[in-house]
C-alpha cells in the first residue's frame, strides 16, 4: 500500500508516462493522478500496433488499471483538453478534476504568446505559466467554476489520500527535476514551478506519510528541449550522424541531447528527490543490443556496466530498464 512517485532525474522525456503505466500495471494500482505545471508537457505511450496514445492532462495509468485517473489540485487545466481526452478516451466515469485546480483560459494562452520574455526562452506559451501566475495573484478562475466541468470535479487530494492508504496509487510527475522553477540552475529557462518528488506530493495534496517508493527515470542519453546549460552537449551533426534525433511529444521541436551522464548533477538530483529505486529509460539508443529486450539474459556488458556506475553513485538500485518504443519493452530486474 502507498503511493509511488515518477520523477525524472535531468531535463524531461525520459518516458514518464509509460513507466506510469507500466507500475499501475506491475503494482495493480487503483488509481493514477498527474501533478507538475499544467498543460505544458506531452507524455506518451505507444501501444503494440505502432499507435501512440499521447496525453497533456491526465495520467496515463488508466491504460492499464481500472481505476480513477486524476489531476490534482496544483496543475493548471486547459479545459478544452481535458474534455477532448476525456471524449477520446471514454475517461468519462473515470476522470476526476480537482475542483482547486487553475483554469487556463484563451487569455492565458494569447498573454504567454505576446510576452517577449516567453517568447525568449521559448516558452510552449500553453497558458500554464499564466495561468498560475493569475491564481497566485488571486484573480485566477478554478475549476470548480467551470460549467462544462462540473460532472468531473472533486476532491483530488481526499482521494489520492484514501487510495494510498487503502491500495496502490501511481503519481505521474510531468517536466523534470532541472526544470524547476525554484530549482533550477538554468533560471529562466524552466517551468512555472517544481518538478521533483516534495513539489508533485504537494501539488496533489498526498501526505507525505503515504509516499512507498520514488521511481527516478534517469535517461541513458539525456535529452532537453529548449536553450539552457546542457553539460556534455552532443551537436546537431553528431545526433544525426548516431541517428538520435527525436522531437518534443507537445511541441515538437528538436530535442539537444548529450554525448554522457553528467555524474556530479545526477547526484544531486538524488539528493534533491530521494529516489528509492531507479529505472533506465531509452536504453535502446545507449546500446542498440537492448532494443526492445526483456528478459534479463538479454543483458549486455555495456549496459551492465552502466547500471553498476548507476547503483554506486547514488546507492539506489536498477529495478528496471526501458528499452524500446512499445509500452511492453521493459526488463524487470527484480
Amino acid at each position: 500500500m502507498g503511493a509511488t512517485i515518477i520523477v525524472d532525474a535531468f531535463w524531461g522525456d525520459a518516458g514518464k508516462g509509460k513507466l506510469c503505466a507500466a507500475y499501475a500495471k506491475r503494482l495493480a494500482a487503483q488509481g493514477s493522478v498527474r501533478a507538475g505545471a499544467g498543460s505544458n508537457a506531452g507524455h506518451s505511450v505507444f501501444l503494440p500496433d505502432g499507435s501512440r496514445v499521447l496525453s497533456r492532462m491526465f495520467p496515463l495509468g488508466w491504460l492499464t488499471t481500472p481505476g480513477p485517473a486524476m489531476i490534482g489540485s496544483g496543475v493548471c487545466v486547459n479545459p478544452i483538453l481535458a474534455l477532448e481526452e476525456i471524449e477520446r478516451w471514454d475517461l468519462g466515469k473515470r476522470a476526476l478534476i480537482d475542483f482547486r485546480c487553475p483554469i487556463i483560459r484563451p487569455e492565458d494562452i494569447e498573454a504567454e504568446a505576446r510576452d517577449p520574455k516567453l517568447i525568449e526562452i521559448c516558452s510552449t506559451q500553453s497558458g500554464s505559466g499564466w495561468a498560475r501566475a493569475e491564481r497566485v495573484l488571486r484573480r485566477g478562475v478554478t475549476a470548480g467554476q467551470v460549467k462544462e466541468l462540473d460532472r468531473y470535479v472533486g476532491d483530488v487530494a481526499e482521494k489520492v489520500n484514501q487510495i494510498a492508504s487503502d491500495s496502490e496509487l501511481i503519481v505521474e510527475g510531468s517536466q523534470a527535476t532541472f526544470l524547476s522553477l525554484y530549482l533550477s540552475d538554468r533560471y529562466p529557462y524552466c517551468t512555472s514551478t517544481n518538478c521533483t518528488t516534495a513539489a508533485f506530493v504537494d501539488q496533489i495534496g498526498l501526505s507525505w506519510r503515504l509516499i512507498q517508493r520514488v521511481v527516478f527515470l534517469i535517461k541513458c542519453l539525456p535529452t532537453s528541449v529548449g536553450p539552457g546549460p546542457l553539460p556534455n552537449e552532443m551537436s546537431p551533426l553528431e545526433i544525426e550522424k548516431k541517428g538520435l534525433q527525436e522531437y518534443g511529444s507537445h511541441t515538437g521541436r528538436p530535442r539537444r541531447r548529450v554525448r554522457e551522464i553528467d555524474w556530479d548533477l545526477l547526484r544531486y538530483s538524488a539528493m534533491l528527490n530521494g529516489p528509492t529505486e531507479v529505472v533506465l529509460t531509452h536504453c535502446d539508443q545507449y546500446d542498440d543490443g537492448m532494443r526492445d529486450a526483456t528478459d534479463p539474459l538479454q543483458l549486455t556488458a555495456r549496459m551492465r556496466s552502466l547500471i553498476d556506475k548507476t547503483e554506486q553513485s547514488l546507492n539506489v538500485p536498477v529495478v528496471a530498464l526501458e528499452t524500446g518504443k512499445d509500452k511492453d519493452s521493459i526488463m524487470w530486474l527484480f
